[in-house]
């Protein structure tokens, strides 16, 4: 289908509109249990340790899940996805509401992330196939405007919510406005891809779901036990098997659950790395900073939340701004600015480290927002674009795959290097310890923008040419 020939219907955006709030609704709760953990602790009678698989364990249910975004959307119709989404939502939502125990809170988590992990991807499907190409960049940057604006907004509402009643109503309140929401959708989707039968190959799943497992183990182990840790050496070596075994096995199926081919794509290679690395970055931060703040600066749950809403704000107006600047004049200026300002950012981070303040963390993540809101919905994109119709599914797939799974990753590592910095100063007070953590994370994030900076002058704006995809 030609993207060029279709016209915006108003169908067309309430369906694009409820699916976007229901996947809101997922990531708002997620970024929003972060803040709630002392409160659990107490109330399930739990450790940390456990208690962090609340977050650990829906992220990479929502990872599982995206993997399979492809087969399901080839298989399924959008309205009984959406349909699914929704019920898992409510269903999820619920058990989490009314949960007296931790292993009844993590079940909904988990039935919650099926159903973000089914409306995420399927957004951006429908956008990519029922609108027209020359308004794609725009229409994605307003989705992926409200998208990232959860992991933001999440401490705030959360925080504001334990300090004044229960974290309960953090599923209560959600719950009505995710169900509209999907009804808003099911009613006026119009199915947007050929639905056909398929096999669908469980041994692939099952390897990629032992390698997301044991790679977050591993990282996890990282923190607590060190890198020369026998837990960390064979988390990392199985998932390092697994990994390779899921790539063979999906090279030579006939019915792949992902198609890893098209990763040889160079452009959309380029596009997803560095979209993942910033987006490794943007949520490591939203764990980092809330925690700098509190143990820190001694600042109250609710006021290190608020301190990211400014930047959120500026990031909602940028990002479809963004994506029409991409319509008219393409990718590549775009990814070059976004990425001097992210390494601007990360490097006043740790240059300022021991004088911040919460009015300069403020301003400093304000920048990082604004680097991150240039670049982050503009290369998902510029990355499908490259790809031909009959692959879109799958790099859909990869992008929101990816997109969740960095954060849980971020999230790991981020806890790793602050338990490293407690290690490091063992007779310091907590300020301190977290002081010094935190620097090895604002390094370490630095670090990792300036590759981002030298991948971003390799972007061009370069757009596929119908012969390459015959």
């Amino acid at each position: 289908m030609d993207t060029e020939q279709l016209k915006v219907t108003p169908r067309t955006l309430f369906a694009i509109f409820g699916t976007t709030a229901l996947a809101f609704c997922g990531v708002l709760v997620e970024t929003s249990m972060n803040v709630t953990f002392p409160t659990l602790m107490q109330q399930f009678h739990t450790s940390m340790n456990a208690v962090q698989w609340v977050t650990t364990a829906y992220l990479l249910a929502v990872a599982a899940t995206m993997v399979i975004a492809g087969y399901v959307q080839s298989r399924f119709t959008a309205r009984s996805i959406i349909l699914t989404a929704g019920a898992a939502f409510a269903i999820g939502g619920i058990l989490c509401a009314v949960a007296t125990n931790l292993p009844i809170m993590l079940i909904g988590r988990i039935i919650q992330a099926v159903g973000t992990g089914c409306a995420m991807p399927l957004v951006f499907a429908l956008i990519m196939r029922q609108i027209p190409q020359r308004k794609q960049g725009m229409y994605n940057g307003l989705a992926g405007m409200v998208i990232a604006l959860a992991p933001s907004l999440g401490p705030t509402y959360g925080g504001t919510i334990v300090e004044f009643t229960t974290w309960r109503l953090i599923f209560i309140i959600t719950l009505p406005i995710g169900v509209i929401a999907c009804l808003i959708a099911a009613k006026n989707v119009k199915q947007p891809f050929a639905v056909q039968k398929s096999k669908f190959a469980i041994d692939q799943f099952a390897l990629i779901f032992i390698a997301l497992i044991a790679l977050t183990l591993a990282a996890n182990t990282l923190g607590t036990a060190g890198p020369a840790s026998v837990g960390f050496i064979v988390a990392l070596i199985v998932a390092v098997l697994a990994f390779a075994g899921f790539i063979l096995r999906s090279v030579k199926s006939e019915h792949p659950i992902l198609q890893v081919t098209i990763f040889k794509n160079y452009f959309f290679a380029l596009a997803i790395t560095i979209y993942f690395l910033i987006q490794f970055g943007q949520i490591g931060f939203t764990f980092l900073l809330p925690n700098f703040a509190q143990l820190t600066l001694g600042a109250s749950s609710m006021a290190s939340g608020a301190m990211l809403l400014v930047g959120s704000i500026v990031s909602a107006i940028v990002s479809p701004l963004a994506g029409r600047l991409m319509d008219s004049m393409g990718i590549k200026h775009l990814v070059r600015i976004g990425s001097v300002l992210l390494v601007i950012a990360t490097a006043s981070f740790s240059l300022l480290a021991s004088r911040l303040t919460v009015g300069l963390i403020t301003g400093i993540f304000t920048i990082y927002l604004v680097g991150f809101a240039l670049m982050f919905n503009t290369l998902l994109t510029f990355g499908l674009q490259q790809l031909a119709p009959q692959q879109m599914g799958d790099g859909n797939a990869a992008y929101n795959t990816l997109q969740q799974y960095s954060g849980s990753i971020g999230t790991a590592i981020m806890a790793a290097l602050l338990a490293t910095g407690a290690r490091m100063a063992p007779h310091a007070n907590a300020a301190h310890q977290t002081l010094k953590g935190a620097q090895l994370g604002f390094y370490f994030v630095t670090a990792i923008m300036v590759v981002v900076l030298v991948l971003s002058w390799i972007i061009t704006s370069k757009k596929p040419e119908a012969s390459e995809w015959e």
